[in-house]
């Protein structure tokens, strides 16, 4: 077992500046690449990262790359790969295969081919893995213009499944993308915040988790848990790691729908935030700090609204934007915005001025991050859309 452990954390595109930021502050030495972070640590680095990365979506342990042309090239090679220092033979085993520009291009075969590796190495093929094993190893077998990348999945899970979401409601918002959104805001722990398009709650739960110090993957199974490499002494140090909780300041989410207020506090229930979080049965125009009542003299307005497509699809939404855009205005120079949209051409019916952040893809969909402060777009002032639009 090689020591540092050659480490890529993946995440959505778009993202990588924020997620080499999180590993900057982890202790790692980031090196951004497309569709993700390389960097190097040991084991206890990849358990910190499990626990902490909120803008990650896989954690994955590079353990060979190499030029390949053929399915029994792959199998010979694969078999010479050191599988006994990482797996069990008695833990189910999940094998996924990609391809992409390469003689290799049946991922079924390229799938086979590993896992006979891997039996013939432990003297056992391992149980195939089924949805309903919670530990379980996971290789990933990438082929790229004839080479093969061979890691090792560190989590069970994917990163931005938290775990506190089992009910989801329509047009879930990925809590990956939430925790983006924050950290592209400039929001800080002890800061107002305000979603008035809350939906399930992730962006106020996502908030609430980083006021109170809680990391976010709090809530899964530990990294490499499923492997040779995890020692459960090391596990409890970064078990017991928490970060300072900031002074108390308000996190809201409100909704029109009360089924989905029902459903963010829950969600806020089972992530341990409830008590740092509020969720009001509200529309945009009647949340109460939008209508003038008790709004603090600074914070920040963290929204995904509709985009058109699933709710409300086939509808106007502009007078939506257009009312969103006054009440925020309305909350003084002391507030931030920050709004992840589809269209952002629709989004500039608001009148606020706001640049792009990030863009990446959601639910099949081009998504953008869109943050500035909440006061009126001067006359000549296009905002900096990028290729969003």
């Amino acid at each position: 077992m090689p020591a540092p452990l050659p480490l890529f954390a993946a995440c959505q595109p778009g993202l990588e500046p924020l997620l080499a930021g999180e590993l900057q502050a982890l202790g790692a030495a980031p090196e951004a690449r497309k569709g993700g972070v390389a960097f190097a640590g040991d084991a206890r680095l990849v358990m910190r990262c499990g626990q902490w990365l909120g803008t990650a979506s896989h954690l994955l342990v590079r353990i060979a790359e190499f030029r390949c042309r053929a399915l029994g090239e792959l199998q010979r090679k694969a078999a010479e790969l050191p599988w006994r220092e990482w797996l069990r033979a008695h833990v189910p085993l999940a094998v996924h295969g990609t391809t992409r520009g390469s003689r290799v291009y049946h991922t079924g075969a390229i799938e086979e081919r590993i896992a006979d590796a891997i039996g013939t190495a432990l003297g056992r093929k391992p149980p195939t893995a089924n949805k309903d094993d919670e530990v379980l190893a996971r290789v990933h077998v990438r082929f790229r213009d004839d080479v093969c990348t061979v890691s090792l999945d560190a989590t069970g899970t994917p990163l931005h499944r938290r775990g506190y979401k089992l009910d989801a409601r329509k047009a879930p918002l990925r809590e990956d993308l939430a925790h983006a959104l924050l950290l592209a805001s400039g929001w800080q722990p002890g800061t107002a915040l305000l979603d008035p398009f809350c939906g399930s709650g992730t962006i106020a739960i996502e908030a609430a988790g980083l006021a109170l110090g809680l990391p976010p993957g709090r809530l899964r199974a530990p990294a490499l848990q499923s492997y040779v490499a995890f020692d459960p002494d090391v596990w409890e140090t970064v078990r017991r790691e928490r970060r300072p909780a900031a002074t108390a300041a308000p996190i809201v989410g409100s909704d029109r729908d009360a089924g989905a207020i029902e459903a963010a506090r829950a969600n806020a229930e089972r992530a341990g935030v409830a008590a740092a979080v509020t969720f009001e049965h509200a529309a945009v125009s009647a949340q109460r700090w939008l209508a003038g009542d008790g709004a603090p003299a600074t914070g920040i307005v963290a929204t995904n609204p509709p985009f058109g497509v699933r709710i409300a699809k086939g509808g106007d939404l502009r007078p939506l934007y257009q009312t969103l855009g006054n009440k925020v205005a309305g909350l003084g120079q002391g507030w931030r915005i920050a709004m992840l949209v589809n269209d952002v051409r629709l989004a500039r019916k608001t009148g606020l001025a706001m640049q792009a952040a990030w863009t990446t893809r959601h639910g099949g969909l081009a998504v953008t991050a869109l943050v500035g402060d909440a006061k009126r777009q001067q006359a000549g002032e296009g905002g900096n859309d990028g290729d969003a639009e």
